[in-house]
């Protein structure tokens, strides 16, 4: 499953082709479900289509911003997602994609991401995660790259017919 830095990146992939002056708040968005490391339950209710709805929910009542929320709830979900096509080596594999409505754990066995290892003491630790947030940016940053330029370019584009 991707470490903060690749779920980040796809939230700013969700920002840069929904709201793209929403970069903090989609990358904070898709890194959120992690949060339920905290209390032990990773990968479980967090890891949800219904926790982003709930994600997407708040935020439409904060800033009564439709494509805001929108953002946030796909911000989100590029996490379930993520975490659906990586590895995973902590069982229960997979996520809870489907809760309240299904318990079951979803996993798609096409280890597209490295699974971030939490077990410091092995030899390979620094350089396994190493490798794993590498590959994640070579993945995930082109496609952050290309959008960012071209929202950069329609945003000067506009500009120049603005003042003409």
């Amino acid at each position: 499953m991707p470490s903060p830095i690749g779920h980040a990146l796809g939230g700013a992939i969700v920002s840069q082709l929904i709201a793209p002056s929403a970069l903090a708040l989609c990358a904070i968005a898709a890194v959120a479900p992690d949060l339920d490391f905290l209390w032990g339950r990773h990968n479980r209710e967090t890891h949800s289509l219904a926790a982003a709805a709930i994600a997407g929910v708040a935020t439409l009542a904060w800033s009564r911003d439709a494509r805001l929320a929108s953002a946030v709830t796909l911000a989100w979900l590029s996490h379930v997602f993520f975490d659906w096509l990586g590895s995973d080596t902590t069982p229960p594999l997979g996520v809870m994609a489907l809760w309240p409505f299904s318990f079951e754990y979803y996993f798609s066995n096409a280890f597209f991401f490295e699974a971030i290892s939490r077990r410091y003491w092995l030899d390979n630790f620094i350089t396994h995660n190493l490798w794993a947030v590498t590959k994640e940016v070579l993945i995930l940053g082109p496609p952050v790259a290309v959008l960012t330029a071209f929202r950069s370019r329609a945003r000067r584009r506009f500009h120049r017919q603005d003042t003409a």
